[in-house]
């Protein structure tokens, strides 16, 4: 209606690789929406696109990723750069961050790089483009574990598998200050919300460990400029909404 009261359809409404799915969202500092996803129409490997103002065009070659890529996560650098996380099924079903040159995606680091399989992969980057990734950790009961790229390889961000108990739907996010803030869908609380940040040494409880009123799936996590976290989920308690 252009009285900014309503949702409006970016581009067509079916993309020309057919049928995606895992579609993680991120808008470069102008506003142009990217979106990546697992490519079925490409052996289920990972694939980018953007949106030109008229339609969405690749960016870089449809299905780059080496193997079928899951869980994957877009985030953009300060400078526009497209990173991409996913869990690699070419590479054991470890982590694998790759990024886009301008050209080519290229690795970041090495490819599998998590120790184990990784789940629910969830990736951000901090206000200087440091990559973190945080993910369901195989190698250590299925617990949260978050690791960096400090520009030469990936290390850890305090311990591997610092949540109680096996943690599903873990998002990730960062303030502004560099502090990394984890949620997810605590098995040692009954499937509730827990949050945690790193402070420096350890990770810590943000209020609570198991906040919300039941169990909370699909969380997704965002901090304000002031550091304040906010999180959405599906909340079993309220009917599922």
């Amino acid at each position: 209606t252009g009285t900014g009261d309503c949702w409006a359809q970016v581009g067509p409404s079916s993309f020309p690789n057919g049928t995606v799915v895992e579609v993680s969202l991120a808008l470069d500092g102008s506003g142009v929406p990217y979106l990546a996803f697992q490519d079925k129409d490409n052996e289920k490997k990972a694939t980018v696109q953007r949106f030109n103002g008229g339609n969405w065009e690749l960016v870089g070659s449809a299905g780059f990723s080496a193997g079928e890529a899951n869980w994957t996560s877009l985030a953009m650098n300060g400078s526009g750069v497209p990173y991409v996380a996913f869990n690699d099924g070419a590479n054991g079903n470890r982590a694998t961050v790759q990024r886009f040159n301008g050209s080519v995606w290229e690795l970041v680091g090495t490819a599998g790089f998590s120790v184990g399989g990784a789940d629910y992969v969830s990736l951000a980057l901090d206000n200087s483009g440091i990559p973190y990734v945080a993910y369901f950790d195989g190698a250590n009961g299925n617990r949260a574990t978050v690791q960096k790229y400090n520009g030469s390889e990936w290390e850890l961000v305090g311990t591997a598998g610092f949540s109680a108990d096996v943690a599903y739907d873990i998002s990730l996010a960062i303030d502004g200050f560099g502090v990394p803030f984890v949620a997810y869908s605590d098995v040692s609380n009954g499937r509730k919300a827990t949050v945690q940040r790193f402070n420096g040494s350890a990770w810590e409880l943000v209020g609570p460990a198991g906040f919300s009123d039941g169990e909370a799936y699909w969380t997704s996590l965002a901090v304000d400029g002031s550091g304040v976290p906010y999180l959405a989920y599906q909340d079993v308690a309220n009917e599922n909404r």
